[in-house]
């Protein structure tokens, strides 16, 4: 009868291991059992109860830390997605700002042109609490990364240097959106 009572416990064991029965589905029936054997099943049930609890743990911090990562990417994508939107409107009112530049050129009424001045400051102070940044350029040396230059000028004391800003630019956040079109010096 002993022998009969290991075998059913070996096979109860493997069932475990397949995984195709739960630790409640196994018989040990004290009255049958020797105390050794009894004693025995009961170390090996506690065994696998761990054993099953410690997958359980396992799995769980598995599944918690996939939910962090899914978490931090939609994080991080719906940022993207605000940033994208505000650059697309931002450069919209860049249109606005070059236009009031042009008619600023073309108004002779000190009121009209301290209007227009009003209405850029309070355009661009609008822009800048998005990270609106305008590119100093006029004087400055020529630099590609943020600058295009759409004509060159022959000046021996300004070679190099940037002689006249044609369209301004911006960097959005540390980023350039859209680069300053500038008249570039050159000496022979």
């Amino acid at each position: 009868m002993k022998k009969k009572n290991d075998v059913k416990i070996e096979e109860n064991v493997e069932e475990q291991s397949v995984g195709e029965k739960e630790l409640g589905d196994r018989d040990l029936d004290r009255e049958q059992m020797s105390d050794e054997d009894y004693i025995a099943g009961l170390e090996e049930h506690l065994g696998l109860a761990l054993k099953e609890a410690e997958s359980c743990k396992t799995e769980a911090k598995r599944i918690q830390a996939e939910f962090d990562n899914y978490r931090k990417r939609n994080n991080a994508i719906a940022e993207d997605m605000k940033r994208f939107g505000q650059s697309m409107v931002i450069e919209k009112l860049l249109s606005v700002l070059d236009n009031c530049d042009l008619a600023r050129k073309y108004v002779q009424d000190e009121a009209a042109l301290t209007g227009f001045n009003m209405m850029e400051t309070q355009i661009l102070s609008a822009l800048r609490s998005f990270g609106l940044e305008m590119i100093e350029a006029d004087g400055k040396e020529f630099d590609a990364k943020i600058m295009t230059a759409v004509e060159r000028v022959k000046s021996e004391e300004q070679a190099g240097k940037v002689i006249e800003v044609l369209l301004k630019g911006y960097t959005l956040g540390g980023k350039l959106l859209r680069p300053a079109s500038v008249k570039v010096g050159y000496n022979d």
